[in-house]
């Protein structure tokens, strides 16, 4: 009996799996024009501009596959057709979101702040994507103090080594050491629903902002690196647009910008962490920890944009990546092309983050964040 049962919502769980893949790129259809800038409302689609020409390339071989199910939990998403995402349904989180700021974006005056009630809260309802596929609130909950430990299959709690180091600056002496031999403080952090397109790339227009508080656009973040180095290096890269991209002497203006979240489950079951209703643990289980924990997160950014005087190209291009641990340690800036190169693990040989525009891998249009 309790074989049939698991055999059934096994099958179950395959065809909704089948039903969460959107076919190719085609899901992103609605972005072409509002997100990457394709076309204007004065122009129909020019050849060329294509959505697929645009996006990351090589990343979904980051999905938390399982067999035959290769690709078929991947969805490709376009949420407020301002972000574009590519999905893991079965890890429930975003492999991958982009966006385009455009010039007048970086120069508005950013009057709005982050908004406000309903529209600064993740919701569900406002992605296409089915709710069972994605996080909720209510993995969130309690999400201020939590342990950084991870229940084993037997129930046992076992403290990270990794995130104890992070978080009290000293290694433990021994693996699988017990949570409950700690101190409360010792083990204890804040976990965020972190945004991988943050708020503020939606500058000066609150649409595309609220457009980024959906659960296909959330990890789960330690909070002390999400509101302190991330945020930090989210706010310089909107600086550095503005210095590098969005000058007077420039028009036709176009940031694009990347954010990765690699899946804990890549880098082998030693490092494999799941969050949910009842905090971490090495194994999914669609209740308690249906959602990966990524270990690294990465932001690439890649400015595009004419002189007026003469109206010669130019390409400025940044990138920046941390470690999902707690913790105050800063971001470490690369240039694109290293990005990529560090990206390419286990076999990923082919990673093009930015296939539309081949001068943004070149390092020597590279411009520090500093």
């Amino acid at each position: 009996m309790i074989i049939s049962a698991f055999v059934l919502s096994k099958c179950l769980f395959l065809t909704a799996l089948r039903q969460c893949s959107t076919d190719g790129i085609r899901g992103l259809a609605g972005c072409e024009c509002k997100f990457i800038g394709a076309c204007n409302v004065h122009e129909t689609h020019r050849p060329g501009l294509d959505i697929a020409d645009h996006l990351p390339r090589g990343l979904n071989l980051y999905g938390y596959r399982e067999s035959a199910l290769i690709d078929r939990n991947l969805a490709y998403l376009c949420e407020g057709e301002t972000v574009a995402i590519l999905f893991d349904c079965n890890s429930r989180i975003p492999l991958y979101a982009a966006t385009v700021i455009t010039g007048s974006q970086l120069n508005a005056a950013d009057r709005g702040g982050r908004p406000q009630g309903v529209a600064g809260t993740f919701n569900q309802q406002r992605s296409k994507l089915p709710a069972y596929f994605q996080q909720s609130g209510m993995d969130y909950a309690q999400a201020l103090n939590r342990k950084i430990c991870y229940k084993k299959h037997s129930d046992q709690e076992i403290i990270d080594n990794n995130w104890y180091k992070a978080k009290n600056l000293i290694a433990l002496s021994s693996v699988n050491v017990d949570c409950g031999s700690r101190t409360a403080n010792e083990v204890r952090a804040t976990i965020h629903r972190g945004h991988l397109i943050a708020s503020q790339y939606g500058r000066g227009d609150q649409r595309k902002k609220e457009a980024t508080f959906v659960f296909t656009n959330a990890v789960p973040q330690f909070g002390v690196f999400n509101s302190v180095p991330w945020n930090h290096c989210e706010s310089k890269l909107i600086k550095w647009g503005q210095n590098n991209c969005a000058l007077q002497a420039m028009q036709s203006v176009r940031m694009f910008i990347v954010v990765v979240a690699t899946p804990s489950t890549f880098f082998g079951p030693s490092e494999t962490r799941f969050f949910g209703q009842s905090g971490f643990s090495d194994y999914q289980h669609d209740e308690e920890f249906p959602a990966n924990v990524p270990k690294e997160m990465w932001t690439a950014a890649c400015c595009t944009f004419q002189y007026k005087d003469d109206g010669r190209a130019g390409t400025k291009s940044t990138a920046f990546w941390r470690e999902n641990v707690p913790g105050k340690l800063p971001c470490e800036e690369l240039k694109v092309n290293a990005m990529e190169e560090r990206l390419k693990r286990k076999g990923i040989t082919e990673i093009n983050l930015f296939p539309f525009h081949g001068q943004c891998r070149d390092e020597n249009n590279y411009v520090s964040l500093s």
